[in-house]
């Protein structure tokens, strides 16, 4: 485990005020259940830079927007996908081709150089991906466990070596939501970090490759309560806070 860092930064080296983060989002729905996230979105974007993101559940756009946005502030070359059926499911709700429609306009008017929605079920989309390609993925579909584990797995192999995986609902615990327990079990062995706020957002690095990029804010794999010194515990609190404080402005 010697590729994580005992004594993690202070929350000035983890750049957690770099003006990214506080940057006003482009795009604010009123299904604001990610909203609280945007700002860790735009510091994941300018600390991971990566060269391809893919988000597996889309909605209205709120989650894939601000990391789009984010891209292009930075100036990055980052290539862009959301996949969708834009029909909706039993924990998002079923709506109407407005929502496709809209968003679709926004994004072509706003991202369309780097960023594309793909309307296809995830499964149906793996096709238009190298094995090993994908630097960060989004995980948002169906939040049972059957499917977010299927999910995972079936889009683990085009994940690159250094590549992160996020779970949004980690935090979630109504009937027919079980992120939390996939995100459970990949957390002993994958070094990992929660925020709780706005429903939970998991993060997963599945190689010392990928816990490199985020040193400093990942758990080791199988971390256990105590196992760590208060320095420790009193930075992820301070991290967690800081972001939800950030994040609570948006969800108003």
């Amino acid at each position: 485990m010697g590729w994580l860092r005992d004594s993690p930064p202070s929350l000035d080296r983890l750049g957690l005020d770099a003006a990214p983060v506080r940057a006003a989002p482009l795009r604010l729905r009123p299904e604001r259940a990610w909203a609280g996230h945007i700002p860790f979105a735009f510091w994941l974007a300018a600390t991971l830079r990566p060269r391809l993101f893919v988000e597996l559940g889309t909605h209205t756009g709120t989650s894939y927007s601000a990391f789009c946005q984010g891209f292009r502030a930075l100036g990055l070359e980052t290539r862009a996908f959301a996949v969708d059926t834009w029909r909706g499911d039993e924990h998002a709700g079923h709506y109407g081709e407005e929502v496709h429609a809209e968003l679709s306009a926004f994004n072509a008017a706003e991202f369309g150089a780097f960023s594309t929605l793909l309307r296809m079920s995830f499964d149906d989309a793996l096709s238009r991906f190298e094995a090993g390609s994908i630097d960060l993925l989004h995980i948002d579909g169906l939040h049972t466990y059957e499917a977010v584990r299927h999910d995972f797995e079936s889009w683990r192999p085009k994940l690159s070596q250094d590549a992160i995986v996020l779970f949004h609902d980690t935090n979630e615990f109504q009937p027919g939501f079980a992120v939390f327990r996939l995100f459970a079990e990949l957390a002993q062995t994958c070094p990992h970090f929660e925020f709780l706020h706005s429903h939970g957002l998991g993060v997963i690095a599945l190689t010392p490759q990928g816990a490199d990029r985020l040193r400093g804010l990942l758990r080791p794999a199988g971390w256990r309560p105590f196992s760590f010194s208060r320095r420790r515990l009193i930075m992820e609190s301070e991290v967690r806070n800081h972001f939800a404080a950030l994040g609570s402005a948006l969800q108003a």
